[in-house]
């Protein structure tokens, strides 16, 4: 059974669009990603004042756990902060994400499974696409919440090599996938449907998002 997931506040999420917005105000050249982008949801969730959740970060954090750590209501919520790119259309988008590299599990594969089941950590990944057109740049975002749940279920057998890939696929129908090459880097291909996902938003400053700075 999939848990319940954090999310914003919709002041968190009335915050974190006009930060993008000022954000790109100031570089309009491509997507705010990295440090940066979580220290804009830091501030985002501390901007609700009322909500009473509590942020623990550091900045370039290397912490298998989590990249943000939220205390509220006596629950700890581990937070991991990524990218992700959805492809596809209608019932067969997909959202990759890309995780830890897991050179350090010197290719076993059940160990490399065992590690990945015992992940806590909760993804928030904020996809991004860019638009130019007769309008100018637009920088498109939006909100999704994946629970580590679904990103659990493989064991060592599970893995088959594919390529100088090892690729393996768990109850959800998300695939996972290991590459020799990039020390072991783990992938998930997530069908789209398993995932909460927010409106997408335009953070281009000129559409007016700057005027609606929470206080």
């Amino acid at each position: 059974m999939v848990k319940a997931m954090y999310e914003l506040t919709p002041r968190m999420e009335q915050k974190f669009r006009s930060l993008l917005a000022e954000f790109h105000r100031l570089f309009d050249g491509s997507r705010c990603s990295g440090p940066l982008l979580e220290e804009i949801l830091v501030n985002s969730i501390k901007s609700d004042t009322r909500s009473q959740h509590h942020t623990i970060w550091e900045e370039s954090r290397h912490d298998d756990n989590h990249d943000i750590l939220v205390e509220t209501n006596g629950q700890r919520h581990f937070l991991k902060i990524k990218s992700g790119t959805v492809t596809g259309k209608d019932s067969k988008r997909v959202l990759t994400l890309s995780g830890h590299r897991l050179g350090r599990f010197e290719e076993d594969l059940d160990e490399i499974s065992d590690y990945l089941n015992k992940s806590v950590s909760q993804i928030i990944s904020i996809p991004y696409r860019q638009v130019d057109d007769e309008s100018g740049r637009s920088h498109f975002y939006r909100i999704t919440y994946i629970s580590s749940e679904i990103l659990k279920g493989v064991s060592g057998n599970d893995w088959v090599k594919k390529g100088k890939q090892f690729k393996a696929i768990n109850e959800y129908g998300v695939e996972l996938t290991l590459s020799p090459k990039m020390s072991w880097q783990v992938w998930w291909k997530i069908p789209y449907q398993l995932v909460k996902e927010k409106d997408e938003f335009n953070a281009a400053p000129e559409t007016g998002l700057l005027g609606t700075l929470a206080t």
